[in-house]
């Protein structure tokens, strides 16, 4: 696709809601997004795209997080994806963020536009959801302006994300999946110390690392 047919379509894109909450840190951000995009062929019809961005953890960066970033954001969506993962090179290479796109539906509404983003809008409101975006977007772009809107997510999250993996001394050259695993076990030992249900969660934990036999006195003197 034409670099410059995609830079149009990232312009005629539209923020209306933004989540009130950063991606978080330390474990999934469910996002609930709602596309709404004009329908050129069909005057005063709106198509409105609803469904879940889930930004997973962002983890230190390997090379094999660049292959595959997007999973569910449709079958045009590599070329796209290829595209802005040039233009945010810095960001992605810095930490490991990966996004799904999960209980993807579409359907057309009898409305114009700017009455199905009000409509939307009102029920945000009305129910109390702070983690809900809506974005008004060309029909033939969904994917782009979902893919650019979680980047960009990532990127306002970005700065707060490198300070707590500097404060746990995750975020140095010297990282590794180790080093994060040895993260996780030191903080669910933590926990486990006055949580029986944790205890378990921990041995399972580190069965599934092959850590067992290495933490095995710890382990089990917290039955003691």
């Amino acid at each position: 696709m034409d670099a410059a047919l995609l830079t149009k379509f990232i312009n005629e894109t539209k923020i209306i809601v933004r989540p009130k909450r950063l991606l978080a840190g330390y474990g999934p951000t469910n996002i609930r997004y709602h596309l709404v995009s004009a329908i050129d062929e069909m005057q005063n019809k709106t198509r409105l795209r609803v469904g879940s961005v889930v930004s997973q953890r962002p983890l230190i960066l390997t090379p094999e997080a660049l292959k595959e970033r997007f999973e569910g954001f449709g079958e045009e969506s590599h070329e796209m994806a290829r595209w802005l993962d040039d233009q945010y090179r810095d960001l992605l290479r810095a930490l490991e963020y990966k996004f799904h796109n999960r209980d993807y539906q579409a359907r057309v509404l009898q409305d114009n536009p700017l009455t199905v983003i009000g409509s939307v809008r009102e029920d945000l409101r009305t129910r109390c959801v702070p983690d809900a975006v809506i974005i008004r977007c060309p029909d033939a772009a969904w994917s782009l302006a979902l893919m650019k809107f979680t980047l960009d997510e990532a990127a306002r999250s970005f700065s707060s994300h490198v300070r707590s993996y500097e404060e746990h001394g995750l975020f140095h050259p010297g990282s590794n999946v180790e080093r994060r695993q040895q993260h996780e076990i030191e903080k669910l030992f933590a926990q486990a110390a006055s949580d029986q249900d944790v205890r378990a969660a921990l041995g399972r934990k580190l069965k599934e690392y092959g850590l067992f036999g290495h933490y095995e006195d710890r382990f089990l003197s917290l039955f003691r």
